[in-house]
Parts: structure tokens; sequence; C-alpha cells
């Protein structure tokens, strides 16, 4: 089973959004719509009988297009989302307070974030990370040219669904200015067993499992020589190959994730360590090391290389 995917995709080296849902995730597309400029892609799906709307934004960071841009999103989605239901989530490119906010210029509201501010009002919007933290500082992006952090990336839901609300934080990332954010509503559905279990290509570039593989082989050809069956002898060896592998591959998954929990906690300690005293060059080149070794983790998981870049 494969991801769907939804994007706008803008330009070759700017903007671009896009929805992945998991195939484990099991929903109902109604339909899809996206922009043509890279900044907006909205789907309505149902998941059991409960029907949303889920919608990625990347807004402009040009004052002269924002007040363009966030008409035009209010517009679409009126038109377009089921609003009772409607998760909008994205880089917004302003904050909304001064906790928000840390370094550069002094924060104060600017004609866009209140125009934000209004969008929200209309549409029955709340920020649930602010409203589930309300004086909680943290901060989503980073300018190290700058010398400022801001919280500009957040997810905005129906106050009907903050009740559904179990998580709603910010994790760190292998973007370079960038964090995630993470938003987890909590549905009733029925316990499932466990899924299809599916080969990790990267397993291919795991000398320890290739070893095991071709240690293996001749042994297992030998037991099932007898077979004058040719289809079922291949059958019976790649049972017992799958038997070998499936095992391996849980065991290093798990370790991966475990490793990538232990770098995330070591990457946050160091971030607190850097903003209280910024010019600590040894903490900053001991964070880039961890975040390298998480992207490393995390490609290994996923089986491919992860590339993030932002340009805006």
């Amino acid at each position: 089973m494969a991801w769907q995917n939804f994007f706008s995709r803008g330009s070759n080296h700017q903007k671009g959004v896009a929805i992945l849902i998991n195939p484990l995730f099991e929903t109902t597309l109604e339909n899809s719509w996206e922009d043509e400029d890279g900044r907006i892609v909205l789907i309505n799906d149902y998941f059991n009988t409960f029907k949303f709307s889920l919608c990625n934004i990347y807004a402009p960071n040009n004052t002269a297009l924002q007040k363009a841009f966030i008409e035009n999103l209010t517009e679409i989605l009126i038109s377009k989302a089921d609003i009772s239901n409607l998760i909008t989530v994205g880089d917004w490119n302003v904050t909304r307070e001064a906790v928000d906010k840390k370094g550069g210029i002094q924060w104060k509201p600017s004609v866009y974030r209140d125009l934000l501010a209004a969008f929200m009002d209309e549409l029955n919007l709340g920020d649930i990370l602010r409203i589930k933290n309300p004086s909680k500082r943290c901060f989503t992006y980073e300018s190290s040219a700058l010398k400022m952090k801001s919280r500009i990336d957040f997810f905005l839901i129906p106050k009907s669904l903050i009740s559904s609300t179990k998580t709603a934080d910010i994790k760190t990332a292998i973007a370079p200015d960038h964090k995630a954010i993470r938003l987890f509503l909590k549905f009733e559905n029925k316990k499932k067993g466990p899924g299809l279990w599916k080969f990790n290509n990267s397993l291919l570039n795991d000398d320890t499992f290739v070893n095991l593989i071709t240690t293996n082989y001749p042994i297992i050809c030998r037991k099932y020589a007898y077979l004058t069956n040719l289809k079922l002898k291949w059958e019976m060896i790649k049972m017992v190959i799958r038997s070998l592998t499936i095992p391996y591959a849980k065991n290093k998954a798990k370790n991966v994730r475990t490793l990538e929990k232990q770098l995330e906690s070591r990457i946050e300690s160091l971030e607190n360590k850097i903003e209280a005293n910024p010019t600590m060059a040894p903490t900053l080149n001991n964070k880039n090391m961890s975040v390298s070794k998480l992207n490393y983790a995390v490609s290994t998981r996923r089986g491919q290389t992860v590339l993030s870049f932002d340009q805006k």
C-alpha cells in the first residue's frame, strides 16, 4: 500500500506544500484542491464517519503579498472545506504574540498578524499549542544571521476539537532552520492487528544483514534440495529468508527508534544550553553533529535519504 500524496508544487527552488496520508490511517477521500502558486493544498476526507478537512499552507513573507494571501485562503476554505472540522497548518510567516519571538527587532502587532487573528475568529479556529501552553516560550524557526527565534509554524484547529487533542508540541527536525510541529487527535477506532511487513531496501547496505543472508542461503538451498518442484523450492527458500529477515529488521528498527529519541533529547538539551549562552561554539558544533546523526538515523529507518531545504 502506497502513501497518498497531495501537493502544490510551486517552483523548483521556492514554495511548495504537500499532505501525505499514511496507508495505515484508513480514510476515504472525498476531494482535494491545490492552488497554482505552491502555497495551499486542501483535502476533504473521512475517517470512519468523521468528515474533516486538512489544509497545509505556506504564507508569503512579503508584506505586500500577505493581505491577498489571507483573503484568498479565507475564500477558499469557506467555499471548499468543512469549516466545522477544519485543521489548517503550515508556515504562517508571522508571530501571533510577543511570547512567540526572541531576539531581532522588538515584537509588535503587524497588519498581517491582525488579519490572521480576524481569519481565526471568522472560522472559529484556535492556536492549539498556545491554548495548551498559554505562556510557554517555544520556537519553530531560528535565524542565526538575525540572532532571532520565532514560532511561525503552527496548527489552527476548530475549538470543538480542542477536547479531542491528545498532544500538540514542537520536536527537533532535520531541517536546518525549522523544527517539526505535531498534533495528535484521539478518535474512536477499533484496535488493529499487526500490519503487513515490508522489506526496507536500506538493509541491502547493511553488511551484517547481507552476511546473515549470504551465510545462510547455501544452507537453506541444501535443506530443500530434495524438492523437485522448482516453484515450491523457491517459495520454501523465500519463507526461511523471510523468517531471518523480519526479526533482524524489527530489532534494527527498534534500535534506530531508540537512537532517534536519544538524539532528539540530546539536541533539545544542547539547544537549551545554547539559548542560555549563545557564544558556546563547542555546544553548537555538538548540536550540528547530533542533527547530522539524527538525519542519518531517520534515513536509515525509512530506507531513503531525507533532504530538506527552504528558500522563501
